[in-house]
């Protein structure tokens, strides 16, 4: 059973009341008439007795009926700050864990890797204050003059660099110049060349021409003293007579024979001069390709011969600015620190120490333990899944004595912390939820005292109405709405309760 009291009483109870009220005061008066008239009918009867109390001030209490369960109102996820692989979890569900507890860890490599990293240039930065404190030491000074001297061996090598470069530059001109004349050259008696065995084979064609003309007209004139002054160039027939002599045949065949040789002599000539005039234009075209290609030639030699000097030069710019820097670095080595570039020095050792004790945390870490005393409610995660860096978020609910005009008074006696890797529970704080009709929550406000009692021992417990959700649920047409009473006892269990009283 669960008992609110406040001192006040809602509208609907107060016009009840009322109503009964004046009910009552009817039936008093007609009471009294009643009597009034049998005594006045009857006045040997005996006098009634009255009674009287004396009037006190006290609580009126209304009784609402709900049930529900105690649960913790305090619920803690924890998870780990930083991502990565689950390698162990030392809980299970149910088991109580003090604070500080290991609840699980995550692998540390990379934590560790951090730490080292920081640790390594926290390291430096102290051996630069160190040597800032204490200045200029024989070590450092041949150090600082070392330095001085590789750099000036640089610098010199690039100078003879740029030497070197532009040496080749010049031989890189003259050979290839002296290429593109060379294939000018050979152009120039190819193209001699070759005119000459045009003109002979069309020399030789001329000559051909005359000699084998000649040699055909002897033919003609022996064929026409033979045949009789016939001419063979307008009877190459037989002669029907039959009066043509051996002499007449053998003739005419040389004149064939000389005609033969004549065209078959000429062709070759023509051909010969065809074939030199092919050759010269082919070679000629060979000669301007060779030209051409040594002046490219020459174009890309040169210009990588002009960028390796650029480069050289560049080398020697910085190797003359590295020089200066070493110099430089042995004049500020060779003097004592001032007191604004210790206190810098200072500053990066104080910076490398923050950087340290993160990674010193990021360590730590990797291992999640319990931010409170509690029982173990949920694990979330296992060995070998990945686990995401959320955190961890403390929430619960606490009981609050006074009432507010809010629906909530203090934190959510029942609202769950939220998902976490490992999920604990504060049950020394318990609170109980029940659904209550609508009609009996109407009379119910933040803050009033409350009695709720235990079916299954008998035993009660006191607490505070701390939170009325606004949300309400219909079952069997009656609404309900959630109402929340944070116990002042530390008990756990399952509770019934009869209609509470309101006061």
């Amino acid at each position: 059973m669960v008992t609110v009291g406040d001192g006040r009483m809602s509208a609907a109870w107060a016009w009840v009341r009322t109503r009964w009220l004046n009910i009552g005061l009817i039936l008093l008066l007609v009471a009294a008439v009643v009597a009034t008239v049998l005594v006045v009918t009857n006045p040997g009867t005996e006098q009634p007795v009255v009674r009287t109390a004396a009037v006190t001030r006290g609580d009126v209490t209304a009784t609402v009926t709900g049930s529900g369960n105690a649960e913790s109102s305090l619920r803690t996820p924890v998870s780990f700050e930083g991502s990565g692989t689950v390698t162990s979890v030392a809980v299970e569900p149910g088991d109580t864990v003090e604070l500080g507890q290991v609840l699980a860890t995550i692998d540390d490599a990379a934590a560790q890797a951090e730490l080292r990293t920081a640790e390594a240039v926290l390291a430096g930065a102290q051996a630069a204050l160190d040597q800032a404190r204490a200045g200029p030491t024989a070590v450092q000074s041949q150090q600082d003059q070392l330095a001085i001297t590789q750099a000036e061996h640089a610098l010199d090598n690039t100078r003879a660099a740029v030497t070197a470069a532009e040496e080749q530059l010049k031989l890189d001109r003259a050979s290839t110049q002296s290429a593109i004349d060379n294939a000018k050259t050979q152009r120039a008696n190819d193209d001699e060349a070759t005119a000459t065995a045009v003109e002979n084979a069309e020399d030789t064609l001329e000559a051909d021409t005359k000699t084998q003309n000649t040699l055909v007209d002897q033919a003609e004139a022996e064929e026409r003293a033979a045949c009789g002054g016939t001419s063979s160039a307008t009877d190459d027939t037989d002669d029907d007579s039959g009066s043509t002599a051996s002499s007449c045949t053998s003739a005419k065949l040389a004149t064939k024979n000389a005609k033969n040789t004549r065209n078959a002599v000429l062709l070759a000539d023509e051909q010969a001069v065809t074939t030199a005039k092919q050759t010269r234009e082919s070679t000629l075209d060979q000669g301007a390709q060779a030209i051409t290609e040594a002046e490219q030639a020459r174009a890309d030699t040169l210009h990588a011969g002009e960028t390796t000097i650029e480069t050289n030069k560049q080398a020697v710019t910085k190797a003359e600015g590295d020089v200066t820097a070493t110099r430089l670095t042995a004049e500020a080595n060779a003097h004592p620190q001032t007191p604004e570039e210790i206190a810098q020095a200072q500053a990066t050792v104080d910076s490398a120490q923050v950087d340290v004790d993160t990674a010193r945390r990021g360590v730590e870490e990797t291992a999640l333990k319990a931010p409170q005393a509690g029982v173990v409610l949920a694990v979330n995660g296992e060995v070998g899944a990945s686990a995401s860096g959320q955190g961890s978020d403390d929430s619960g609910a606490s009981s609050d004595d006074s009432s507010g005009d809010s629906d909530s008074a203090g934190s959510d006696a029942a609202s769950s912390a939220g998902d976490g890797f490992v999920v604990i529970a504060n049950v020394s704080e318990l609170a109980v939820t029940a659904d209550i009709p609508e009609a009996d929550a109407a009379k119910l406000e933040l803050g009033q005292q409350a009695t709720l009692t235990f079916p299954g021992t008998g035993t009660t417990a006191t607490g505070r109405v701390t939170r009325k959700d606004p949300q309400s649920t219909v079952s069997n047409d009656v609404v309900f709405y959630p109402v929340t009473v944070s116990l002042d006892t530390r008990r756990t269990g399952s509770m019934s309760a009869p209609p509470p009283a309101c006061r």
